[in-house]
């Protein structure tokens, strides 16, 4: 099975949870675009033989993301003469393949120490109050990280040397769709 992604937080991400699931980890290759409009630059990732699994993030938009995905692979038939057919591949945009957000959206839903994260929409709050000109709110990916932090997380590089299962609950229904979405698609 080959599995697409954005970037290297979602593949570790996925691979703990492909891990948690029982998938066969020697069958699973998950791939980086390194972005959700670098799909076309990774042609050579899409075999036009094999069933991938695109897990790219909603964003803001949902339905725009689709669109975005599936004119990248329009244009990878096009340009590289692949051929790759629709039933070749399987989207699923996170958090869960229907509302907008992205990974740092499932990590937040799904986090075991909610209070954890609460500290964190305290410190938002307290910026937003200080009224300083130009001063801006962190990016929501910084809540997850300072989460991950939280329990010893050093840095993206170091991301796949940190298990984060035992700080999220892989049980969690808001995983649901992704769960069937793996185990459908690894048969």
């Amino acid at each position: 099975m080959y599995i697409l992604v954005e970037g290297y937080a979602d593949k570790n991400f996925l691979e703990l949870y492909c891990k948690y699931l029982n998938l066969n980890m020697k069958k699973l290759h998950i791939e980086v675009t390194e972005g959700k409009d670098n799909l076309i630059n990774n042609a050579n990732l899409m075999r036009k033989d094999e069933k991938h699994l695109i897990i790219f993030d909603a964003d803001d938009d949902y339905n725009s993301s689709i669109s975005n995905i599936k004119k990248q692979i329009n244009k990878i038939n096009e340009y590289y003469r692949i051929n790759i057919p629709e039933e070749n591949y399987d989207i699923f945009l996170l958090p869960n393949n229907k509302d907008s957000g992205n990974l740092e959206t499932l990590i937040e839903k799904i986090a075991l120490y909610k209070e954890v994260l609460n500290c964190f929409e305290g410190y938002e709050e307290c910026i937003s109050k200080l009224g300083i000109n130009g001063i801006k709110l962190p990016h929501k990916k910084s809540k997850v990280f300072a989460y991950m932090e939280s329990f010893g997380f050093k840095n993206p590089e170091e991301a796949e040397n940190f298990d984060l299962s035992p700080y999220v609950d892989f049980e969690n229904k808001y995983l649901e769709d992704l769960k069937n979405f793996l185990l459908y698609n690894n048969e």
